[in-house]
């Protein structure tokens, strides 16, 4: 819907389609711009006729007909992000992708840069869709969230900073294997120039290794040489302490890894260190991501819904006591494999609570490492967990799957937990 609006402002005549019948989009329908041609309910091939672009919101499959057969008459196809760019440019653009913490980093460079003074567009795979910032305009910088499905359709982007946080099995309903979702991701950088940056996470074998085109900045946790690490109670970068370790907010040495990814990417842009570490310090982390969102009886009830895939969550239990952690698990598996979250769970998990679609296939990945308790839906495992759970826990809901199969998003299903949990109250 942002990208028909911006079409329209460019003068385009607006073609509008979608698998869904019109009597679930007409609030959409009608906020469209004046003069759009809608086509709902299916894809007809003569949709092409007489069109001269296509603009693809990210969720729509590449291998979809009508868009192969786009491709097959020589009708330029791009995504959503791709056509705000060509809007954006020449404004500096930071962009960020990987498996998980995107989100949380995007953030963090909008508040770093908001704190010095940019007048800086949030947005992309978070928020504000990226041709709503293309159509405001005035911006001094744009930061962008990108996901695979996002960067799959870019042709020209070129972020001055271009961030790549890690890899880790996800999306593989959609990508055919990991090398296609590497390649998806890798996408970011395909257009940098010398004088762009690339920061890439040194922890990350396989992202440490990726060739870029530009400047390579490498970030990490235990290696000395990169450069952004943490060295004891510092978080060190180009050489210099910008801040102590203590002073960030956010729990969790995944946090440290994305503070660190801002901080690198915020002064290769140009920011002083201390403003750096002053936004930091003062940011308190987003909805949905290892958010306390009650706290009965001496147990804390905790909502990471956005713990989408199984690197997300193995990640975020570190953070907590050994033995203390009720977990949540369950959802639409999106094809991914299990068996890793054996190792992050045995030991420090308390008790696992399945539900959803994926449920019997993490039961069969888990079998013998912590007790399991077949659930189904949030509303039962909440409850079993509130009657389990004693002073000291942890009940984390940290599902390690999409939400698609029994709620409309992961900020949904992390409403419906933290409203569980306080009815427990």
């Amino acid at each position: 819907m942002a990208a028909a609006h911006l079409l329209a402002a460019q003068g385009w005549q607006v073609r509008a389609n979608d698998r869904a019948p019109a009597g679930q989009l007409a609030v959409e329908a009608d906020a469209l711009p004046a003069g759009t041609q809608l086509c709902l309910g299916g894809h007809p091939l003569s949709l092409l006729e007489d069109v001269g672009l296509v603009v693809v919101s990210p969720g729509v499959p590449w291998d979809l007909p009508l868009l192969c057969e786009a491709r097959r008459r020589g009708v330029e196809v791009i995504a959503e992000v791709e056509l705000a760019w060509r809007a954006l440019t020449p404004t500096p653009l930071l962009g960020v992708t990987g498996s998980n913490g995107k989100s949380t980093v995007t953030a963090m460079l909008g508040a770093i840069l908001a704190h010095a003074g940019v007048h800086t567009g949030v947005g992309g795979n978070i928020g504000y869709a990226a041709s709503a910032l293309a159509r405001q305009g005035g911006w001094q910088a744009i930061v962008l969230e990108l996901s695979s499905f996002q960067l799959e359709g870019c042709t020209t982007l070129r972020p001055q900073v271009g961030v790549l946080l890690n890899l880790c099995p996800d999306h593989l309903d959609r990508h055919p294997d990991m090398a296609a979702y590497l390649a998806a991701k890798a996408r970011l950088f395909a257009h940098q120039g010398p004088n762009e940056v690339a920061v890439l996470n040194a922890d990350d074998a396989v992202v440490r290794h990726l060739p870029v085109p530009g400047q390579r900045a490498l970030f990490s946790l235990a290696d000395p040489r990169a450069a952004a690490h943490a060295s004891g109670a510092w978080l060190v970068v180009d050489g210099r302490k910008v801040m102590r370790r203590g002073d960030l907010r956010l729990l969790g040495d995944h946090n440290l890894a994305n503070a660190l990814a801002a901080a690198l990417a915020a002064v290769r842009f140009g920011i002083a260190g201390s403003v750096v570490a002053e936004a930091l310090a003062n940011f308190s982390g987003l909805p949905h991501r290892h958010q306390l969102v009650a706290e009965i009886r001496g147990v804390r009830w905790v909502d990471d819904s956005k713990g989408t895939n199984v690197g997300a969550t193995a990640a975020g239990l570190a953070g907590y006591p050994p033995g203390t952690i009720h977990l949540i698990l369950g959802g639409l598996g999106k094809g991914q494999d299990f068996t890793p979250l054996r190792e992050a769970v045995a030991g420090r998990v308390a008790r696992v609570y399945l539900i959803g679609a994926a449920a019997e296939e993490i039961a069969t990945a888990l079998a013998g490492v912590v007790p399991l308790e077949r659930c189904n839906t949030l509303e039962v495992a909440v409850a079993h967990a509130a009657a389990l759970a004693r002073p000291g826990d942890t009940v984390l809901l940290s599902p390690a799957c999409a939400s698609f199969d029994q709620f409309r998003d992961y900020a949904h299903r992390g409403d419906e937990f933290a409203r569980l949990a306080r009815e427990v109250a």
